[in-house]
């Protein structure tokens, strides 16, 4: 039976990119090799045997406390303890690392739908079934990770988080590289919120078509 770490469950809404103000209930996966400076779950980095705990209500919150569950019970607690929205969004961590098939089959059951960030260095969703895929291309970052085509190949949006020129060239660079579903949407996320990264966004979307992804979920304040 696949069993999951978990590091964090509870009802929020989706501050970023295509899906930005939809209800959702964040399942955060635990564990990443990725290393990205800028990320804002650091803790959820090391799959660290001393930080393993025995449910989720001792593994709940920012912290780097995990608790391994099945497919069957992250699906009932969610049943439980999150009834409101229609959605699940599945993140990390890198939460593409694991075979996410069994996972969105049981959400999928509860009459769930089943979101995904990844950061396309992992291909653990590809044929898992979920109803939108979210890829953040993480390039260059500590961790060595590369972006697998087959990881990118599969999604709805492409969602780049964005602090200089360069940062454009290298997502142009990969664009160019990988095929991608026709009615992909290019989402432009400003790194943490700077104003100099946002107006180079701004100004890019504006003359190519794409999306500004905000996250707006630092200006309400909501995780």
């Amino acid at each position: 039976m696949s069993t999951y770490p978990v590091n964090d469950l509870y009802t929020c809404v989706q501050g970023e990119g295509v899906q930005t103000g939809v209800a959702m209930v964040l399942l955060r996966l635990h564990g990443c090799a990725v290393g990205c400076p800028f990320c804002d779950t650091q803790e959820t980095w090391l799959v660290d045997a001393a930080n393993e705990v025995e449910t989720m209500a001792a593994a709940a919150g920012a912290n780097a406390r995990y608790v391994y569950l099945s497919a069957a019970q992250i699906a009932r607690l969610i049943q439980v303890n999150h009834p409101g929205p229609k959605w699940v969004l599945v993140t990390g961590g890198e939460p593409a690392q694991y075979d996410c098939g069994p996972l969105v089959a049981a959400l999928h059951q509860m009459g769930l739908k089943v979101a995904l960030e990844t950061s396309g260095t992992e291909a653990g969703h590809v044929g898992a079934g979920f109803d939108w895929v979210c890829v953040s291309p993480k390039l260059n970052m500590p961790g060595g990770k590369v972006i697998r085509p087959e990881a990118l190949a599969v999604a709805d949006e492409v969602k780049h988080v964005v602090g200089r020129p360069r940062d454009i060239e290298a997502l142009d660079a990969l664009l160019t590289a990988v095929p991608l579903k026709d009615d992909v949407q290019i989402c432009l996320q400003p790194m943490s919120v700077s104003q100099k990264a946002t107006a180079l966004c701004l100004e890019v979307v504006q003359k190519r078509g794409w999306r500004l992804s905000v996250q707006t979920h630092k200006y309400i304040g909501v995780k």
